[in-house]
């Protein structure tokens, strides 16, 4: 008799365990609890339309990425594979497919319905011709249903870790992401995910780009110089019950700095008379892979940007353009980034070492472009100059970025940074150079190109 107590304990004590073991038994099951997030913004009107959640389970794993609409804050499941913008699902149904994944499981069962009276038999239809097969690939498949935005959306009970980042962002690229969520996590850990920067290579015509570009620092791509902001925030472990409604809230920061650049030309005409037309430069050391758990910037990771920059003769004209009188321009630039890292130093280098590099992170170029006055003809003709500097010097007087212990990641230092160089820029119409204040601490421009054609 004993023994059969016993044993009827251990059969109910197995039956108890084994459903809490799998807690996505059903779709309406009493396992899920319910739960939605809400946001606070330091500049609400520039916050995002759609912000994306992944919730990952920690034991137990499950996982899944939530869109929510931040106007109202109602949000939905959207599966693992309609993250980037050309996947998201069809809000327009007449449109074509809606791709979009699982909300909140199976719909909800509908009332039987009450039998109808048999009817009475038809006569038989006369057999119709076989029709033609259609042509592969001119079938259509039924589309699946909108998935609607709900006040809150279920999932399974345990401990997760929320993190909350643009969706449908056109500068980002989601693919870890996606792999994240379409592998097993002992594969593909939470800690290996980020979101990065989408690159591309200085000849492809979507590149945002001067037409005389010549690339003297080709370690890395280029990213757009109109990426949008890119706004971060996770949570620690938190808890979701079952049968309650759970609100977690997100205080999502901008992880792009804003970043002023200012430079000057100055001009000797003595020999040559010119106007500058147009300046464009290049900054390089620009963080583009983030860390999906911790928002940290990988410094091993980095990219370049090309931007135009605002000039300002000191002697104008009246349309404010440069003259050949003038003597000096101040340039200024204005890029939304991650941030900029400096060169790094490399085993057995000096500081020398480094202070020469024109190759690597934390390298800026600029090209001239100016209209310079033949007086053999009485002629102008266009001539660009291109220039390199080490900003080594000036990085660290700027100081962008913080460092984390281990310093393999970088953190913005504020929402706003400077890049203050010292350094300008000499232009005679033949050569760019330098105004020597001396000293090791300033940083030096060197001419890496120059198209002139005529003599003059």
């Amino acid at each position: 008799m004993n023994n059969k107590k016993l044993l009827y304990t251990l059969l109910l004590g197995a039956t108890l365990t084994s459903c809490a073991e799998v807690e996505i038994c059903e779709r309406d099951h009493p396992h899920q609890g319910d739960v939605n997030f809400t946001y606070t913004w330091n500049k609400p009107e520039d916050k995002p339309n759609r912000m994306g959640v992944l919730c990952y389970r920690v034991v137990g794993q499950w996982k899944q990425v939530a869109e929510v609409n931040t106007d109202d804050l109602t949000l939905r499941l959207i599966g693992e594979t309609t993250i980037t913008p050309e996947n998201r699902p069809n809000e327009n149904p007449d449109e074509g497919d809606n791709t979009g994944g699982d909300n909140t499981g199976v719909t909800e069962p509908t009332e039987p319905t009450e039998p109808t009276e048999p009817t009475e038999p038809t006569e038989p239809t006369e057999p119709t011709e076989p029709t033609e097969p259609s042509e592969p690939g001119t079938e259509t498949t039924p589309s699946t249903p909108k998935i609607e935005f709900t006040p809150t959306v279920k999932i399974p009970r345990g401990y997760y870790k929320f993190a909350t980042f643009p969706l449908d962002n056109p500068s980002i690229d989601y693919s870890e992401l996606e792999q994240f969520m379409k592998n097993d996590a002992k594969d593909y850990p939470l800690q290996n995910v980020g979101l990065s920067y989408k690159v591309y290579d200085i000849k492809d015509p979507k590149l945002n780009k001067p037409l005389a570009w010549q690339d003297f620092n080709p370690y890395a791509k280029y990213i757009q110089p109109d990426v949008e902001p890119l706004y971060y925030d996770s949570t620690t472990v938190q808890q979701v019950r079952a049968d309650r409604q759970t609100t977690f809230e997100f205080k999502p920061k901008i992880l792009s700095q804003n970043i002023d650049i200012n430079f000057n030309i100055v001009k000797n005409t003595d020999e040559v008379q010119f106007k500058v037309t147009e300046v464009w430069a290049e900054i390089s050391g620009v963080p583009i892979y983030i860390k999906m758990n911790t928002g940290y910037l990988d410094i091993t990771k980095t990219s370049k940007m090309l931007f135009k920059t605002d000039i300002k003769p000191s002697n104008p004209d009246d349309n404010g353009n440069d003259t050949n009188e003038n003597k000096r321009i101040a340039c200024h630039g204005n890029i939304n980034v991650t941030g900029v890292v400096n060169v790094q130093r490399g085993y057995g280098e000096t500081l020398a070492d480094v202070r020469k590099k024109i190759y690597g992170p934390g390298i800026m170029q600029v090209v001239i472009y100016t209209e310079v006055y033949n007086p053999k003809t009485g002629h102008t003709f266009p001539q660009k100059w291109q220039g390199i500097i080490n900003l080594y010097n000036t990085l660290n007087q700027a100081k962008l970025m913080k460092t984390t212990s281990d310093n393999k990641y970088v953190y913005r230092n504020g929402e706003h940074g400077a890049i203050n160089i010292s350094a300008e820029i000499l232009l005679d119409g033949k050569t760019v150079g330098n105004i020597d204040k001396g000293g090791d601490a300033l940083d030096r421009w060197i001419q890496t190109d120059s198209d002139i054609n005529i003599d003059i």
